[in-house]
């Protein structure tokens, strides 16, 4: 805490800026109060005068001016100050500002002698009254956005809210910051620019303080984790110049953090309900519970239209490289619902036993046009993937999605197709988004990959070179070869081989199968069973 508390200390101690005018010039930042006073016969060498606005005069200001006052605070609206005084202000060197609002000023007296007497009782008052102005706000609905415009408005730094991942939830630039803002949001938007005591967030609950951390380009950010049930939630920022951080600062951090619990908490209750109605919602759609009335109504309050097409997507971890066990269904559910939120896309979730399903609404194609690629889903699905492996690259995620969707009966359908792409995904350990429309033939292979003659037929035209003690490089190698259409020069690069090594490798699958390569019917046949193999 300051020994002295300047004029400008004192007022941004007690006021938001945006309550604050200033009617003559930025006072000194070494001007100092002695006390603060409401009659201009108490005035003193360094006191501060309160005015009501309506009642000032030239000859008040005089008066001051002469006394020594260190500043006049004015209390009312602009339109209240008589217009001969606003002349003056323009001559005169005594700092001036004006106070909106019909504030008692005993009221403002008391506030400023309190910090100016006692300052840690005047923290603790002020604290108390940003904590009713910050609960005023959330009650009304402000939600996260409305904090972080509040805060930035009472200490003039930039404010960042962000969840226990890094993403940024709500944020607002101040003035000063402006020009550099998406820089310092590109800086500090994830987790991992975190001081190391805030990446624990079991750690950074408990011990609960706020931290200083250093932004290159003389930045400094005050850091508060927004605690609940003693675990870090997420963090509130406050981003100024090198040196600005003051008392203020951690005051609002403090107050603003826990707001931000209650009004994360809050929303988090409100997902879950919207959860449950959207498992309730979309178990009754894929049974065929409901009537197509009852089905629109309902999907109505969660904001889906159901006249709109929907697209079908599923998720499930694949099959850990590792002996670890892969993450929870919790956790996906969590890595799909953050890309949704990013995305701002319109979707109905679900977790159904190691899967989560979701149905991303899509624009409708014209009357009379062929089916599209769903681009919009498909980026979804993209999306979840990068996160995914970003976050856990032993065990990547599977996604596979459906058709349109253009009706409710369309649904089941959809969800089946993107079932069938999950498969295969899974199977093949892809780590692209398997769309439905491009699994080509082996929509029919899974249609019958159990039958005999699909397993006879493998072992016939491939058994021979499966037996061989390098079938693995062999295999590649004729996959390879048909990728690139049998061209020799592609498929040796593809390979990082030499022409020559690749044309002794197909002479001798070819001898292995007792088959000509150059023959359309062997190359189909090949192909066909390479297909089945990787379904296996």
């Amino acid at each position: 805490m300051k020994a002295v508390l300047t004029l400008y200390d004192l007022l941004r101690l007690a006021y938001p800026r945006s309550s604050l005018q200033w009617l003559s010039a930025l006072p000194p930042e070494n001007v100092a109060v002695n006390w603060v006073v409401l009659a201009i016969a108490d005035v003193q060498t360094g006191d501060l005068l309160i005015s009501p606005a309506e009642s000032v005069t030239q000859e008040l200001l005089y008066e001051a001016e002469r006394r020594g006052a260190c500043g006049v605070i004015l209390v009312g609206g602009s339109s209240a100050v008589p217009s001969a005084a606003k002349e003056r202000l323009e001559m005169l060197p005594l700092p001036v500002v004006l106070l909106s609002g019909d504030e008692n000023p005993r009221v403002i007296q008391r506030l400023l002698l309190t910090l100016l007497v006692n300052q840690r009782l005047g923290l603790v008052e002020r604290g108390y009254r940003l904590h009713l102005q910050f609960t005023q706000l959330s009650a009304e609905g402000a939600g996260l956005p409305g904090l972080a415009r509040a805060a930035m408005d009472i200490t003039g730094r930039g404010v960042i809210i962000q969840d226990k991942r890094g993403s940024i939830l709500a944020e607002q630039v101040s003035p000063a910051l402006e020009s550099i803002w998406t820089d310092v949001l590109t800086q500090i938007g994830t987790s991992i620019t975190l001081p190391e005591v805030m990446r624990d967030r079991k750690q950074a609950g408990q011990q609960g303080g706020a931290v200083l951390q250093e932004i290159p380009g003389g930045l400094i950010r005050l850091i508060k984790p927004i605690t609940v049930g003693g675990v870090a939630r997420g963090y509130l920022s406050l981003v100024g110049l090198a040196g600005e951080i003051d008392e203020l600062d951690y005051l609002v951090a403090e107050q603003g953090a826990v707001v931000c619990a209650i009004e994360m908490r809050h929303s988090k209750a409100m997902r879950e309900v919207e959860k449950r109605l959207q498992v309730d919602l979309l178990t009754a759609l894929l049974h065929e519970d409901f009537s197509p009335r009852d089905a629109a109504l309902w999907a109505q309050n969660l904001g889906l239209d159901l006249a709109q097409a929907h697209v079908a997507l599923r998720f499930a971890w694949s099959r850990p490289t590792s002996s670890r066990e892969p993450p929870s269904r919790r956790r996906l559910e969590t890595l799909v619902n953050g890309e949704v939120s990013r995305l701002g896309l319109k979707v109905i979730l679900s977790a159904m036993g190691n899967e989560v399903v979701c149905f991303c609404q899509v624009p409708p194609r014209q009357a009379g046009y062929p089916s599209r690629r769903p681009e919009i889903a498909l980026e979804l699905g993209k999306a979840v993937l990068r996160k995914g492996k970003e976050e856990h690259p032993d065990t990547p995620v599977c996604c596979g999605v459906g058709l349109e969707a253009l009706s409710l009966r369309d649904w089941q359908t959809s969800f089946r197709q993107a079932g069938q792409a999950l498969e295969l995904a899974r199977r093949l350990k892809s780590d692209q988004v398997m769309y439905f429309s491009d699994l080509s033939v082996y929509r029919l292979l899974l249609q019958i990959e159990h039958s005999p003659e699909l397993t006879a037929f493998q072992e016939e035209t491939l058994g021979a070179l499966l037996a061989q003690e390098n079938s693995l490089e062999l295999l590649r190698t004729l996959e390879s070869y048909f990728a690139h259409n049998g061209n020799i020069s592609q498929t040796a690069d593809a390979l990082f081989i030499h022409r020559n090594t690749l044309i002794y490798r197909l002479e001798r699958i070819a001898n292995i199968l007792g088959q000509d390569l150059d023959n359309p019917e062997t190359r189909l046949a090949l192909q066909l069973a390479l297909h089945i193999h990787r379904m296996k």
